[in-house]
């Protein structure tokens, strides 16, 4: 079978390289003709565990190639993936204009029946607007079908949430399309759930919403836990639970409105307007996940006692998980620099930082002669981190772990091999040799 992707981003290469890597002959393309031309020469702009050996496994047996001709590639292949980010306007609504033109475009070349599949998060009605698209353009409705795939793979990890979802969401009318489509995730999965398209283009806006909310449920009972020394890793563990709740990125100031894109969160609030009580429930995730800022800028201080003439080093990923308008680490650099700190960044994404310790020197070249060290990320590599060599930089070997990245028991077997006090969300601290103990005992 052949299957044109569209869009060379995350969410592309690797559903190009999973279903290359089943023996599907695949093309990825993307208008970004630099994007491309990296791609032939080897080059990945992103790190996701598994991907650049899939990749080469695929390109090695000739079932995965990169183009910048997508007309070509749609007119050759039998299922057409979208994966492109649709821009939004000045009031933030999404902007169809290429999108639908290229639509228009594709229906042209159509010969033989075609699956578009959108995986692109889009408003409810998309799926509807692309099959009136393509009968105006003069398309027989035996020809096509269209098929609401909505994704929800992370960064860092999509390689294992593509090659094991818990469940497919697919949304289509048509018996035709749903046999089509288990066909198609016959080599991945056969949890396939089906339902109507606008059910399925909301899935997306629905996911990550409820996983806010029940993270920012989470943030509130940390703050009460570390009021009354309780751990809240150990009550949400007897917390009723379902697939992926268990997911490193489920955890108390973790997700920041939940959406990985702040234009998502943008584009969902304007289709909510009109809901009094959905705008209600939104402005009351904003203020809890907006607070996160200051609850580590506040436990900064708690053993600093002023962020004034300090230096604080962050390790962060900045692609990662944003409030509107500014992603989570600038946020905290802008107020960190508003307290008087001087910020050092380390983003182990764009460092190309990998799973072992590597030439990353310039990692401890950051928290040389800092304050503080803060982590905002949740790529789990920086569990090899050498905290010898962390500990050795810092002025006050303090680390304020921002997304509960390690667990109390990795935690306390490090500060007992080094001189570390470490600081999470809604846990006790950790300190050489006393298990854990109240900000007060080291002030």
């Amino acid at each position: 079978m052949k299957l044109a992707v569209f869009g060379a981003n995350e969410i592309g290469l690797t559903v190009s390289a999973v279903f290359a890597s089943h023996g599907y002959d695949v093309v990825c393309t993307d208008e970004d003709r630099d994007q491309i031309t990296a791609l032939n020469s080897g080059e990945l702009p992103t790190h996701e565990e598994g991907l650049p050996e899939l990749i080469m496994e695929a390109k090695s047996v000739g079932k995965l190639s990169y183009s910048v001709n997508r007309l070509t590639a749609a007119s050759e292949s039998d299922y057409l993936l979208f994966t492109e980010a649709i821009p939004v306007d000045e009031n933030n609504k999404p902007d169809f204009s290429a999108f639908y033109r290229f639509i228009r475009q594709i229906a042209i070349t159509v010969k033989t029946h075609k699956t578009f599949i959108i995986k692109s998060a889009v408003p409810p009605g998309t799926a509807s607007e692309i099959e009136a698209i393509l009968l105006e353009q003069g398309l027989n409705d035996r020809s096509f079908d269209v098929v609401s795939n909505p994704d929800f793979i992370r960064k860092g990890s999509a390689v294992k949430d593509f090659l094991f979802p818990s469940r497919v969401i697919l949304g289509t009318s048509s018996l035709r399309a749903c046999r089509i489509m288990e066909t198609f995730y016959a080599p991945l999965s056969n949890a396939l759930s089906y339902m109507d398209h606008s059910s399925a283009e909301l899935m997306r806006y629905a996911y990550h919403t409820y996983q806010s909310m029940k993270v920012s449920c989470l943030t509130m009972i940390a703050g009460v836990a570390e009021n009354y020394g309780a751990d809240v890793e150990a009550i949400q563990s007897a917390l009723p639970s379902e697939p992926r709740s268990h997911d490193h990125s489920l955890h108390p100031g973790s997700c920041f409105l939940g959406f990985e894109k702040s234009v998502e969160a943008a584009s969902f609030r304007s289709m909510i307007k009109e809901s009094s009580s959905a705008n209600k429930m939104f402005d009351a995730l904003e203020g809890i996940d907006q607070y996160q800022p200051e609850l580590l800028i506040q436990k900064l201080k708690d053993f600093l006692g002023t962020l004034q003439g300090t230096t604080i080093a962050i390790f962060a990923s900045a692609t990662l998980k944003g409030v509107p308008a500014l992603p989570t680490s600038n946020v905290v650099i802008k107020r960190l620099e508003e307290e008087g700190a001087t910020v050092r960044t380390f983003d182990p994404i764009t460092e190309g930082f990998q799973f072992r310790e590597n030439n990353s020197s310039h990692m401890y070249e950051t928290v040389q002669d800092c304050d503080a060290l803060l982590l905002m990320t949740e790529i789990l590599s920086l569990q090899h981190v050498n905290w010898g060599k962390v500990v050795e930089g810092l002025k006050l070997p303090l680390l304020v772990d921002g997304h509960n990245l390690f667990t109390l028991d990795e935690m306390r077997k490090i500060a007992n091999s080094f001189d570390l006090i470490y600081c999470s969300i809604g846990r006790p601290n950790i300190y050489k040799g006393l298990g854990s103990i109240s900000v007060q005992s080291v002030q």
